[in-house]
């Protein structure tokens, strides 16, 4: 059986053939919406991205919380929680670990990347491996693929999960968003989506807001802050 650590292994290998490349101006996150960028960090950058889910189904709110941290420009380490529960009492739902890794060249204009993550939190355990693809029709419209599969300990496929995600950037300080997302290869089948709105503070700070349907209607809201490395000047 092929083990969690030598898979993590083998990207630590991968990220030390990694060249430099020009820090990014403005921040790339995964929120707001389900899909993951498919864009890394950058070398030193770190960058959190947290925020709060509200479900109609479950009248629960989800805290949730995302670290990213960039060992070079196309490797990344990560890791989030995310909580569930009452207001007075919380169980943690999820708590993943995880590294990314761009396969594209950075200055290419269609990119693709890899995400490997391992549930420890989740009630069975389970790793997760998506693979993500990100291009664009316009200067303003852009869109960004999620396919992934869920496995076991063990290897045995649990199920596939799928993302499809349409932004559009109003100005360079806003922009919206459509997709759909949602689970198959088994016997619970999901269809949903969401829609949402982001707005840059500046090019380290992002707030964001959605809507959706997942079983029930939900909402969320967060914010991304990215802390660049020493030589580079927050704007």
């Amino acid at each position: 059986m092929i083990k969690m650590k030598n898979l993590l292994f083998f990207l630590f290998l991968l990220s030390s053939k990694i060249g430099c490349a020009q820090f990014a101006e403005i921040l790339s996150s995964d929120r707001p919406g389900q899909a993951l960028s498919v864009n890394t960090v950058g070398k030193n950058v770190f960058q959190t991205q947290a925020g709060m889910d509200f479900f109609d189904n479950t009248s629960y709110f989800h805290p949730n919380s995302f670290f990213r941290y960039g060992l070079s420009e196309k490797f990344e380490l990560n890791a989030g929680f995310i909580l569930s529960g009452s207001s007075s009492e919380r169980d943690l739902e999820s708590f993943t670990i995880g590294v990314r890794y761009l396969l594209s060249k950075l200055d290419s204009n269609s990119k693709s990347s890899l995400q490997l993550s391992y549930d420890f939190g989740a009630v069975n355990k389970n790793i997760q491996l998506n693979y993500i693809y990100g291009n664009s029709f316009s200067e303003k419209l852009s869109y960004t693929v999620n396919l992934g599969i869920n496995m076991g300990d063990v290897f045995e496929v649990n199920s596939a999960i799928y993302v499809l995600n349409f932004a559009y950037a109003l100005n360079n300080k806003m922009g919206v968003f459509v997709e759909s997302f949602g689970t198959f290869l088994n016997s619970t089948s999901q269809l949903n989506f969401d829609a949402g709105y982001y707005y840059l503070l500046n090019n380290n700070l992002q707030l964001d807001a959605l809507i959706g349907e997942n079983n029930g209607p939900f909402l969320g809201a967060g914010v991304t802050w990215r802390i660049p490395p020493k030589n580079k000047k927050l704007k």
